[in-house]
């Protein structure tokens, strides 16, 4: 089958630009998409039907400049990021119109790579990787590709035929799979800065976190349908219950009514440790991984004891994490909670705890005080016993007659109808207004357990608000009177149900990106200091160790599995590879095209130029007349013959290998 030699070059240059797309994501103006769009399909239609190029040169130039023009135009000066993703997208636009030679294919190779060395500011998850490993892939395959087609219009060819593309397609993949450790092994040697590159200018446009630190309506809510991972925590001892994980983000002091806000009326810096919590306590560690976002707040369970974080960040009351400066990378940090002891409230904390808004109703008051009367711990259990009645329902949705919201007071009163907002803010008020100090905590509740990595995933849609509350003797004590919308069915209180453990079919996709980020993202000096340390004692044993050979079945198990499926995967690669000669060898010699082929590439080595077929006579007339007609009675019989095979192969090697010495004698 043949195809016009043109169309590969403009179909790869297309691919390119899709994993180009895909990578740049929604930094991709909608414009310059539909431009690079309706140029590549210009380009295809040309390659095609041979129009190429597309409008003239100055008319190509005017009009790249026209583009660029208006990428600076609509993006506006010092959006950097948007401004360059859009210029590569209209220089591919306009190079598509024009993909001829080689050196159009260097320039639009050029012009990917650019746009994904601009999506690395973007974006730093599994599959950037991929896309740039496509990429490349599809950049190599045009770079062997062009060279032979540009001959093929040289020499005036209508097409050139499948399987010269098929072959391409083979050697580019093995060559590309051969650098991959290569690759790799550079990586890991390359000297690592203590910041990624990319950190140093966060990019414009970053995944936000969702998460706030104030609670007012729709403030967690507007995050229930979004199933994006807030991070990844790795946990020591394993929970068996994700209703158990509670997140620390922000703590709330002030109620303003109907929104809360963060007012510490205590600060903690850096280095400071939770009181209470003696240094031989076993607490529970965490290993988290926050996704990139521009939160500046760190979550873990209560109440951090031990921190390991390796930005700048500072320390608030009740354990509150913040960082000094929100990053657009993944941060990775290690915290050690347990509960804290009991100790005595200060007087700024207590007042603090029971502030209620000026604005506050008698009703709300009237309401508190129908649960008064006993100890603070009786109070609390009637509160608790109240909301969880049958009268309370959970919903995302406003109730009929509240098109722009309810207050806390409609709520409490009458509705009964809210989400997790409403029943934190309303606990908390009616705690307060009985005399219990009380504060609204915001961050994430649950988490989908991954036994790929034995991590825990906690997505947006886990976010959720709770009360804490004082009590004489206990100290700071978690209550949530939200209700859970499916009970016994591991859904989170923020009222959509989220399975206990991932799905089966996305269990390994998301261990790829749990270790993407460790091993190459999070790869930091340290890292890569320890690794090449564990890799030279382990090279160093090896050498060191003269009977290693024959007692490598006493090695440890791991190392024992490793070197079986080393050498397993081996010896099938090579028998694989074996079988596969032969049976090429098998059918080539039952292909009289092979032998056809055999007979063509012999006479090269005398020197035959012109390959097409009936033009060999010229060439005839320049060998030495004794040894003419042997060699082309022969070739005649091998390349044009009904029966040619493999002795008249050998014939034709053994009478060229003479002509080549008798030629070597006349120039002697």
């Amino acid at each position: 089958m043949r195809f016009p030699a043109r169309i590969v070059s403009s179909l790869l240059a297309a691919l390119m630009g899709v994993f180009l797309l895909l990578a740049l994501g929604s930094e991709a103006a909608l414009w310059a998409t539909v431009v690079w769009i309706a140029a590549t399909g210009l380009g295809l239609y040309g390659a095609w039907h041979g129009r190429l190029p597309w409008f003239s040169a100055a008319q190509r130039w005017m009009l790249g400049l026209f583009l660029l023009t208006l990428a600076l135009l609509l993006t506006g000066w010092g959006n950097w990021l948007a401004m360059a993703s859009q210029a590569v997208l209209v220089l591919l636009a306009v190079k598509a119109l024009e993909i001829r030679s080689q050196r159009d294919f260097y320039q639009v190779a050029a012009l990917v790579l650019l746009g994904m060395g601009v999506a690395a500011w973007l974006r730093v998850d599994v599959l950037l990787g991929i896309f740039l490993l496509a990429a490349l892939y599809l950049s190599l395959l045009g770079l062997l590709w062009q060279p032979l087609a540009d001959a093929a219009v040289a020499r005036a060819l209508e097409g050139l035929h499948w399987r010269d593309f098929r072959y391409m397609l083979a050697f580019s993949l093995i060559f590309l799979l051969m650098l991959l450790p290569v690759t790799a092994i550079f990586f890991l040697m390359l000297p690592r800065t203590p910041t990624p590159l990319w950190a140093w200018t966060p990019p414009q446009g970053a995944a936000h976190s969702g998460f706030s630190a104030d609670l007012s309506p729709d403030s967690i809510t507007r995050l229930a349908l979004d199933s994006t991972t807030a991070f990844r925590a790795q946990i020591i001892p394993q929970s068996a219950d994700p209703e158990d994980l509670y997140w620390v983000g922000a703590i709330l002091w002030r109620d303003e009514g109907r929104t809360w806000v963060a007012d510490s009326p205590v600060a903690r810096v850096r280095g400071a440790a939770s009181t209470g919590v003696g240094t031989g306590t076993t607490g529970i560690r965490q290993e988290i991984v926050l996704s990139p976002d521009n939160s500046d707040y760190l979550f873990a369970l209560a109440t951090p004891y031990r921190l390991n974080i390796p930005v700048t960040y500072r320390q608030q009351a009740g354990g509150v994490l913040r960082l000094n400066k929100a990053s657009g990378l993944p941060i990775r940090y290690m915290v050690w909670s347990a509960p804290a002891a009991p100790r005595v409230l200060s007087a700024a904390e207590r007042t603090a705890a029971l502030q209620v808004p000026d604005t506050t109703s008698p009703k709300l008051r009237a309401l508190a005080a129908h649960f008064a009367g006993g100890s603070d711990a009786v109070v609390v259990q009637r509160l608790l016993h109240w909301f969880h009645d049958s009268s309370f329902r959970y919903s995302l949705q406003e109730p009929a007659g509240y098109p722009h919201g309810q207050s806390m007071a409609d709520f409490l009163l009458h509705t009964h109808t809210g989400f997790c907002e409403y029943y934190a803010g309303g606990l908390a008020l009616l705690l307060r207004l009985d005399g219990i100090p009380a504060r609204v905590v915001m961050g994430y509740h649950g988490g989908e357990y991954n036994p790929a990595g034995n991590y825990w995933i906690v997505r947006q849609s886990m976010a959720h608000a709770w009360v804490q509350a004082w009590l004489p003797g206990q100290g700071w004590v978690r209550l949530d009177a939200t209700p859970a919308t499916i009970s016994g069915q591991g859904g989170s209180k923020t009222g959509i149900l989220a399975p206990a453990v991932v799905p089966g079919a996305l269990q390994l996709w998301d261990w790829m990106q749990w270790q993407w980020l460790n091993m190459v993202i999070d790869l930091t000096p340290a890292k890569q200091r320890a690794l090449w340390t564990s890799a030279g004692t382990r090279i160093m044993q090896i050498a060191q160790s003269s009977a290693y050979a024959p007692h490598w079945p006493k090695a440890r198990g791991w190392y024992r599995h490793a070197t079986l499926t080393y050498w397993s995967l081996g010896v099938v690669s090579a028998s694989l590879l074996m079988a596969w000669i032969l049976w090429r060898r098998y059918r080539a010699g039952r292909d009289v095209g092979y032998w056809r082929q055999r007979a063509l590439r012999a006479l090269r080595t005398v020197g035959l130029k012109d390959e097409r077929p009936g033009v060999e006579s010229l060439f005839w007339q320049r060998l030495p007349e004794d040894q003419r007609e042997s060699v082309r009675e022969i070739y005649l019989a091998q390349r044009y013959g009904p029966t040619p095979d493999a002795d008249g192969d050998r014939r034709l090697s053994v009478a060229l290998a003479a002509l080549r010495n008798r030629c070597a004698r006349l120039s002697d």
